[in-house]
């Protein structure tokens, strides 16, 4: 029953339902959503596209008997010459797909009983390149690493979403099954349910991810591709699919293999969830302020902005001297502008630790100091933070920015160089995250 609530809380909360069906979804209920759905789905509204928009073979019109008939009798070519016409007159009548026609079939299929073709091709193929095409436009970590971390997660969100995005769907197509109801209908109701999923990946992830809703879109969008993929895949392995003896040299050969990867994905997913609901535990302690911080940055991950910032407020009321809450509590207050407010935060951190978070808060001091136009201060603040981390892009690009505001235009060119030549020479996992302050430089020069 709570799986189901987590499913239909998609349609309310998309975010939040994504956070609640990492930390309490179930994969095999997820699966069996996507099966039942399915085979609805692929009864109602694939059936009546495929009956209306097949390409039919000329094997459907001719079907000669060559006991009655020789091969080359005047009646068998005459019935092959009839068969054909036929078949020509069926293609010149066929319905076919608005606007892409029959191009639309070298990318998906309306085969009514494919329908265990969702579970499958959004397991083996869907996640998978998920993974990597944010792994690769995000560099949140390699891809063997991500897939481990989040494969389980993201896949069950990924199911869940598309139980989600076709459920009501299916109620319209089985509702309107008997009607005469015109193709286009149903081909619209089709592509409604294929937007609405990818609608609901996009949350995904940026929730399982951490992926910005830019690179969500693009991953999405490119991420289609692995139902083309998998539709040929299953074209020409299905026949083979139920075969006991190709089954058992696959056991044999990558049984141990395939195994010790699931329960990988499983334990990596079980883990996250006990942890999530272990701090759960822990907050109902009311001295416990470091549960609240955690879970506050589980949410800040997830890109749950309110509920984090509700977490490190509690931790707050629980120790207002708490060092992570008010730091982070500071950034937040920066990013809305709050700026007296994030300058109370920092002043807390740094009468506790002035290095905290290897000398990271006074850049958060200076960049609050130059939003509030408050040169000299943002400059005492951010040489500091400069002098012991002279090659951060960021802390160099809001010095640089002080500087010149300051029309100390030579300095300040120095610094908006040093921080491209950080980038540039900073290791490719970490250039794609920190290139954002190299454009910024550049725009400065």
């Amino acid at each position: 029953m709570e799986n189901l609530k987590l499913l239909l809380q998609l349609y309310i909360r998309p975010a939040a339902a994504m956070s609640d069906i990492m930390d309490r979804g179930s994969w095999a209920f997820a699966a069996m959503s996507v099966l039942v759905i399915a085979i609805v789905f692929f009864a109602t509204v694939n059936e009546k596209l495929h009956d209306a928009y097949r390409i039919p073979t000329l094997g459907e019109y001719y079907q000669p008997n060559y006991d009655s008939t020789g091969v080359d009798s005047p009646t068998a070519e005459a019935e092959y010459k009839q068969s054909y016409e036929n078949y020509q007159t069926a293609m010149a009548s066929r319905q076919k797909i608005p606007i892409v026609g029959d191009a639309f079939f070298k990318f998906f299929s309306l085969d009514p009983g494919a329908f265990y073709q969702p579970l499958l091709a959004i397991s083996i193929f869907f996640v998978p390149l998920l993974i990597l095409l944010v792994s690769v436009f995000s560099q949140s970590g390699t891809f063997r690493i991500a897939l481990t971390r989040d494969y389980a997660a993201l896949a069950t969100c990924s199911l869940m979403s598309w139980a989600a995005a076709h459920l009501p769907f299916e109620a319209v197509g089985a509702a309107l099954y008997t009607s005469a109801a015109s193709p286009e209908i149903y081909l619209g109701i089709w592509i409604a349910s294929s937007l609405l999923f990818g609608v609901f990946m996009i949350f995904a992830l940026r929730t399982v991810l951490g992926a910005n809703y830019g690179v969500a879109a693009v991953t999405v969008g490119i991420g289609w591709i692995a139902f083309t993929i998998a539709m040929y895949v299953f074209r020409y392995v299905s026949p083979w699919m139920l075969s006991p003896f190709l089954l058992f040299w696959v056991v044999i050969y990558f049984g141990g293999f395939l195994g010790g990867e699931v329960r990988g994905f499983g334990n990596a997913f079980r883990q996250r969830q006990n942890f999530k609901r272990f701090l759960h535990n822990a907050t109902v302690n009311p001295k416990d302020a470091d549960a609240h911080i955690q879970l506050g940055l589980i949410y800040q991950q997830r890109r749950q902005d309110s509920k984090a910032f509700e977490h490190f407020s509690k931790a707050l009321e629980i120790d207002p001297e708490e060092i992570d809450g008010n730091f982070q509590l500071g950034r937040i207050a920066r990013e809305n502008n709050e700026l007296q407010k994030a300058l109370d935060h920092f002043a807390i951190v740094v009468e506790q630790d002035d290095k905290y978070s290897l000398n990271e808060i006074w850049r958060e001091i200076g960049a609050t100091y130059l939003n509030a136009n408050m040169y000299n201060e943002a400059a005492d603040a951010l040489e500091k933070f400069v002098d012991r981390r002279p090659v951060d892009p960021e802390g160099l690009y809001y010095f640089g920015r002080v500087l010149k505001a300051q029309g100390k235009s030579d300095r300040a060119r120095e610094m908006f160089e040093q921080a491209i030549d950080s980038v540039n020479s900073s290791p490719s996992y970490r250039e794609r995250e920190i290139r954002k302050w190299k454009r910024l430089a550049e725009k400065e020069i």
